[in-house]
């Protein structure tokens, strides 16, 4: 028998504070009902509260994925406040983010842009794209059910509709969107978050992709192939198609691309 009259330890935790401040009562969690693990510790998760500036926050990088913010585009507080209609805090903090994480710069003058991409940078990074989209791709291919097939078909075909309208805004929404339906299927959280930081990095420059004539009637082969390959089951052809895509998108921006970082 422990002390307190029962001879479950567990009881007396419950009717018994301990003096010592490194030790828990599961008092609390037991008086409420909750369902706890084996050391008293409740196992419920967290309601989590996402803040203005954190919802300001996502839709920035959302932005800076899809080609919203151009290279070395200011990004005007007021402006942005107007556009996602709430006040200027939270973007101002958001922004503040954005450059400690080195997303965005400071330029002399104080004015926050975005950077701009050099053909060297741009060179670094298209051999890293390359392999894990690629193995994404591979990882992803037998983790599609019918529905999510389904839902990847309805994109590409909302894709080629954007196409046939030349509306480069909806067609780089929906590149996105397509490309991590595939990344998130691989179930890797590591490898999609690394992918995401490098779209974050290359995302700005997308919007130059419809300067080129090719590209524009050539935008959504790769993706059907994409497609069949996950269809099929085929993981090695959805890696190759998807390390394609990247490749010919690459062709056409590099162009584009300065030679030195002038800011």
């Amino acid at each position: 028998m422990v002390r307190g009259g029962s001879t479950d330890p567990l009881q007396y935790a419950v009717y018994h504070i301990s003096n010592s401040v490194n030790e828990i009562s599961v008092y609390p969690a037991l008086q409420c009902g909750m369902p706890m693990d084996v050391r008293g510790r409740s196992r419920m998760k967290k309601i989590e509260h996402q803040s203005l500036s954190d919802r300001a926050y996502q839709a920035l990088k959302d932005g800076l994925q899809e080609g919203v913010f151009l290279p070395m585009q200011p990004m005007v507080i007021r402006n942005l406040a107007a556009e996602y209609g709430i006040s200027a805090t939270p973007i101002r903090e958001a922004l503040q983010r954005l450059v400690a994480e080195r997303l965005l710069i400071v330029l002399p003058n104080r004015s926050i842009v975005v950077p701009r991409m050099t053909r060297e940078l741009f060179l670094d990074l298209m051999p890293i794209r390359v392999s894990l989209e690629g193995l994404a791709a591979r990882l992803a291919t037998s983790n599609f059910s019918p529905k999510d097939l389904e839902k990847l078909e309805k994109l590409v075909q909302r894709v080629a509709n954007a196409m046939t309208h030349y509306d480069a805004k909806t067609y780089l929404l929906l590149n996105r969107e397509f490309h991590f339906a595939i990344y998130e299927k691989a179930g890797n959280p590591e490898l999609l978050q690394l992918i995401n930081d490098l779209w974050l990095k290359v995302g700005p420059v997308f919007t130059g992709l419809f300067d080129d004539a090719y590209f524009r009637e050539h935008a959504n082969d790769e993706h059907q192939n994409i497609l069949r390959a996950i269809k099929a089951g085929d993981a090695e052809a959805a890696q190759h198609y998807m390390q394609q895509d990247i490749d010919i998108a690459a062709k056409a921006l590099l162009p584009l691309m300065p030679e030195d970082d002038v800011t």
